[in-house]
């Protein structure tokens, strides 16, 4: 689980897998938000001023795969908000996909993101597109059992965490 600081996202909590080949962020990890399925998540949902203001930033080419052009990135921020729930296809590593959803506010504004971060060869487009919509299952589930006015009173909506 993930929230967004300014152009990065911050891991808040992980659970590593028990397969024997396998990567987690660290809780406290910051990776930035236009490559990674998490941060695609949250640009898919905050205001379009904000997400060109961080689209408007120079942006790194991690990988072969890493969307730098703003076109491309637009129109992977339109399927995530359609689909409701972001892909990551070795954008900002090599050999690792991902996929997450945010947790929306009853406004729509994103509070946090849960997502499944694995090898390529296990999290293939396919699975990922099944484990979005489990993932949207659970997300589902913690809005009932927290309520959206408690976890939209926790979160900052000016971008930053500080």
């Amino acid at each position: 689980m993930a929230v967004l600081d300014d152009d990065h996202v911050i891991y808040l909590q992980v659970i590593e897998s028990h397969q024997r080949v396998k990567l987690a962020a660290a809780m406290g990890q910051r990776l930035p938000a236009f490559c990674t399925a998490t941060g695609k998540a949250f640009l898919a949902f905050i205001p379009e001023s904000r997400v060109k203001k961080i689209l408007g930033t120079s942006l790194i080419k991690y990988t072969q795969n890493t969307h730098t052009e703003l076109e491309d990135l637009e129109r992977d921020l339109r399927e995530t908000r359609e689909r409701g729930f972001a892909i990551s296809e070795q954008e900002y590593e090599k050999d690792i996909n991902a996929v997450a959803a945010p947790i929306l506010a009853a406004d729509g504004y994103p509070l946090a993101a849960i997502a499944i971060a694995g090898p390529s060869f296990r999290l293939t487009r396919e699975r990922m597109l099944l484990l979005g919509r489990t993932i949207q299952k659970v997300i589902t589930s913690i809005t009932h059992d927290v309520g959206l006015t408690a976890l939209s009173n926790m979160v900052p909506r000016n971008g930053s965490w500080q």
